[in-house]
């Protein structure tokens, strides 16, 4: 299995298993915090998106991406270079109430564009790093190479689904 098949199916499962999670919730439930420190349904998925948009896009495709070229700050009503990695708990409980439907077009928006990167890619390509204007993180390298990131964002997606999963479960119980 190449790949490139490998990511994109990876890539399918947490989107769709994503969306089978927000399936029926109620904007009042897509902004419950079960605390104030807390992060809510609605903004991880934003991230969730960021997140592949900011690395698939920005990092490895060198684009801009599909959060300035389509408005989205504007469009949000957010700031154009955050993504969510350092908000406070005051940043995400001040996340505009917007609607999961537009949340979810961006973030479609973004996998169209993911799916390029991913088939622009060769084999070389998967251990070459690519230009980092993002201070370094203690959980990743320098310059990060381009299977590293492939590998990462699986698995910073697999977790931002587990926490959407659980806080679904939070207020629907085991079967809702």
């Amino acid at each position: 299995m190449a790949h490139r098949e490998a990511t994109r199916y990876g890539l399918a499962e947490y989107l769709t298993d994503l969306k089978s999670a927000l399936d029926g919730l109620t904007p009042v439930e897509l902004y419950w915090q079960p605390s104030p420190n807390s992060n809510h349904i609605a903004w991880l998925v934003w991230h969730m998106a960021r997140v592949e948009d900011s690395w698939y896009n920005g990092y490895i495709g060198g684009n801009e991406t599909v959060w300035v070229t389509g408005d989205y700050p504007t469009r949000f009503r957010l700031i154009a270079n955050g993504n969510g990695a350092r908000d406070s708990a005051e940043d995400v409980a001040g996340f505009p109430k917007l609607a999961m439907a537009d949340i979810l077009e961006y973030f479609d928006a973004v996998r169209v564009k993911t799916l390029e990167v991913l088939e622009s890619l060769t084999p070389d390509d998967l251990s070459q790093p690519r230009h980092l204007s993002q201070p370094r993180q203690r959980d990743r390298p320098d310059r990060p190479t381009v299977g590293w990131v492939m590998g990462h964002v699986l698995i910073e997606q697999g977790q931002h689904l587990g926490q959407v999963a659980y806080l679904r479960g939070m207020l629907r119980g085991l079967n809702g």
